[in-house]
């Protein structure tokens, strides 16, 4: 286990203050470790970070803290109550007064906010490292950067927020995650079939490998990750007007961008798609 029970727990959570050594999170630690490891890490790095070796104590606790806060807010919902032979009840403590549903809420949105920046860190973390470049080999980083959208932070800079886009907003990082085969979706088939496939596989793999991208190429690359957004939050209509400014501005900068200018899609004079009218590149 990367947390062994509430004493490795405690340290990430300052609202705990419970005697002597719960078991009552075990199960929830297990749960949020195998999502960690579903989700981000993968197993060969759960099978490092379990060995504890020194190097590696960095990566440690960031993974921990994303598994305690997890555990706990899970638990929140059921920490109360308990089953007896006369059916639920409500833990009872006279020295200690029950908590307003506003402050449980409030922990609750706290602890979320937590959360979420702990696994933007973590996912930043790996991105950056060399030292563990081998998760760069595993599903989890395919499917976490198959987007071009990153962490849950980058998302909520670039994402569009108005009436139609409110219902599918994520609230959450789980939400964020849920979004990301609509954001694939969107750049390997709307956006690509302006920049062209090819074009969208090389940015994609630039970001990836982190290469140098002269300033045009990162200002497309923000217009882009904009119209992805949009695309998979419903609102179509703004993803294609940013991806049709992409192709303005690449068209006229062709030097910084060959691949898109030597495609057929900056070939042809003007784009025909079935959703929008035809327009004109000049």
């Amino acid at each position: 286990m990367l947390v062994n029970g509430y004493n490795e727990m405690k340290p990430f959570l300052p609202a705990i203050n419970m005697k002597g050594t719960p078991t009552v999170f075990n199960d929830a630690l297990d749960v949020a470790q195998q999502a960690l490891v579903e989700d981000f890490i993968g197993t060969d790095l759960e099978t490092l970070l379990e060995q504890r070796v020194p190097a590696d104590a960095k990566l440690l606790k960031m993974c921990q803290r994303v598994i305690a806060v997890e555990a706990f807010l899970n638990s929140i919902p059921e920490m109360d109550l308990i089953l007896t032979d006369s059916g639920f009840g409500v833990v009872s403590n006279q020295d200690i007064a029950p908590a307003s549903k506003d402050r449980v809420s409030n922990l609750t949105a706290g602890l979320q906010a937590k959360l979420d920046e702990a696994k933007d860190r973590l996912v930043t973390f790996l991105l950056a490292s060399e030292t563990y470049s081998d998760w760069r080999g595993t599903v989890q980083f395919t499917r976490l950067t198959d987007g071009l959208i990153f962490t849950f932070a980058e998302f909520k800079d670039v994402a569009v927020y108005n009436p139609i886009t409110a219902a599918t907003y994520p609230k959450t990082w789980s939400e964020f995650l849920r979004l990301n085969p609509a954001m694939n979706i969107a750049l390997t088939s709307d956006v690509a079939s302006y920049i062209s496939p090819d074009y969208a596989d090389e940015l994609l793999e630039k970001v990836r490998d982190r290469e140098v991208m002269v300033p045009n190429e990162k200002k497309i690359l923000q217009i882009i990750k904009i119209s992805i957004a949009a695309i998979a939050l419903g609102d179509r209509d703004t993803g294609i007007q940013e991806v049709i400014k992409a192709t303005i501005f690449m068209k006229a900068n062709p030097s910084d961008f060959p691949t898109y200018n030597d495609s057929s899609a900056a070939q042809d004079l003007t784009l025909e798609h079935s959703d929008t009218p035809i327009f004109s590149m000049f």
